[in-house]
């Protein structure tokens, strides 16, 4: 009797050893189904003692089906039947395993554990299994966290952590961050208005929407903003901050684990470039203002020079002395009208010289050659010259055409000048032909023809003339680009 009274005793003193344990415990028959569960484990996976003894393990604990890559059943599976296989305990790995919750709504609860799986022999078979658990989920997610400021801090080059929890309102700050924010130096944890007042006002709005639209994000979602903090002491920094959302399960409210790097060096320089550039595009603006106006007083004064030149010639009596005056007039009517046509453009150091040309050819036309009976035809290429290149051009067409109305279309009836431009291999061609008498031989060379020669020489072109068959060919060619 007295036997009976101390093995009662010994078995109560097991029972209460058991719920005591500060570890979860669980005991499987050999199908492992749940045979019995200490008040540990019930605490630990939120579930009561009818919800688990009788029922299947894996019927009591299935996989998380919204998570894709949920391996616990499996695992767990294949160290139980290893227990019971070789009759020996087995250790596992930390597991991801979420737990279901039986409340209303379900649902699954995010969970990391360290099993140990032991079988219980009797006359050397396995009679059951004693499914022991630790709950190490918050040091799993703490590494976790830990690894991604690590991940954060390596794409940011290394500098300050914070991390904020929108359920509780409050900023967890890292030593480095409460220096760049100016706070005393030392990591905690803040309530997150006091470090959301730091925030530029301007800025404010952004900021905060940055974190709230991400509130229904998938885990690891990153977040990226540049703002700026107003520090207590008034100094303004720019921050580029970098970060990931984490869950500790599915309907808990994210936290957001963030790096953020000081960038106000990098934005002041941005800011300086910017106002040099500012600047700069003012000086251009008003250089090509000046430069619009230096080309309206030079047209201005070349028209008074012509005209002086016109009057002089109208006075003088008809020979050698009025032809000069009137070629020089039409030479610097050519000059012109490049500044003309450069102060009418936007652009006051270039000139669209196809343009240019049948205006020039336009005015040619109804002057001399219109005079004389010469019909002037015009073929330009699209192209824009710099004025240094458009000016020695039209006093070289210029010149071209005066000589062949003046000597190699005299008296032919039906005479034509044909003006034509085109791109070759980065040169502008020019040619001018007529279909007059061509040029005689042993004729001396004018004054006209010596001016194209220096023309030619200063713009580093090869000039080829030619007999056309009649008349006569002029071709040039002008390199655009420095060789």
């Amino acid at each position: 009797m007295a036997e009976l009274s101390e093995n009662l005793e010994a078995e109560a003193l097991r029972n209460a050893v058991f719920e005591a344990a500060p570890h979860g415990y669980l005991i499987l028959d050999p199908d492992f189904t749940i045979i019995d569960v200490n008040q540990q484990y019930l605490d630990l996976t939120r579930a009561r003692w009818e919800d688990l003894v009788g029922v299947a393990m894996f019927e009591a604990f299935p996989d998380n089906p919204d998570d894709p890559n949920a391996d616990g059943v499996r695992n767990l599976r294949a160290s139980l039947e290893t227990a019971r296989t070789t009759g020996r305990t087995h250790a596992m790995a930390v597991q991801k395993y979420d737990i279901p919750l039986r409340e209303p709504g379900g649902g699954f609860e995010e969970r990391y554990w360290k099993p140990l799986n032991t079988p219980i022999l009797r006359d050397g078979k396995v009679v059951a299994l004693i499914h022991h658990v630790r709950d190490v989920t918050e040091e799993t997610l703490f590494r976790r966290d830990q690894a991604i400021r690590l991940r954060s801090a390596q794409r940011l080059n290394d500098l300050a952590f914070w991390e904020y929890d929108p359920s509780t309102e409050t900023i967890y700050v890292s030593r480095a961050f409460a220096i760049m924010l100016g706070l005393p130096e030392r990591e905690g944890t803040l309530p997150a208005p006091v470090i959301f007042a730091l925030v530029h006002a301007q800025d404010r709005d952004e900021f905060h929407a940055a974190f709230e639209q991400e509130m229904n994000a998938p885990e690891h979602t990153s977040v990226a903003l540049t703002h700026r903090l107003v520090r207590e002491d008034g100094a303004t920094r720019w921050l580029s901050s970098h970060g990931e959302l984490v869950r500790d399960h599915r309907d808990a409210l994210p936290r957001f684990v963030v790096v953020s790097l000081d960038i106000t060096a990098s934005k002041e320089r941005e800011e300086k470039l910017a106002q040099t550039l500012e600047e700069r595009d003012r000086l251009l603006a008003q250089k090509e203002t000046l430069l619009g106006e230096v080309n309206h007083r030079i047209k201005n004064s070349l028209q008074l020079v012509a005209s002086i030149l016109n009057t002089a010639a109208r006075r003088a009596s008809k020979g050698e002395v009025r032809e000069r005056l009137e070629e020089a007039a039409a030479r610097v009517r050519a000059v012109t009208s490049v500044h003309e046509m450069l102060y009418r453009s936007n652009e006051v150091t270039s000139v669209a010289f196809g343009d240019y040309l049948r205006e020039l050819c336009g005015n040619l036309a109804s002057g001399d050659a219109g005079t004389a009976g010469v019909a002037v035809q015009c073929d330009p290429a699209e192209v824009k010259l710099p004025a240094d290149k458009a000016i020695p051009l039209a006093l070289i067409v210029n010149e071209l055409a005066t000589n062949a109305i003046k000597h190699g279309l005299a008296g032919v009836p039906n005479g034509i000048i044909k003006v034509a431009t085109r791109l070759d291999a980065g040169d502008l061609v020019l040619e001018v032909a007529d279909n007059g008498t061509g040029k005689a031989e042993g004729a001396e060379q004018g004054l006209g023809t010596r001016i194209i020669d220096g023309l030619v020489a200063q713009l580093g072109a090869a000039m080829q003339t030619s007999p056309a068959k009649p008349g006569y060919r002029v071709v040039i060619r002008v390199p655009l680009q420095t060789r």
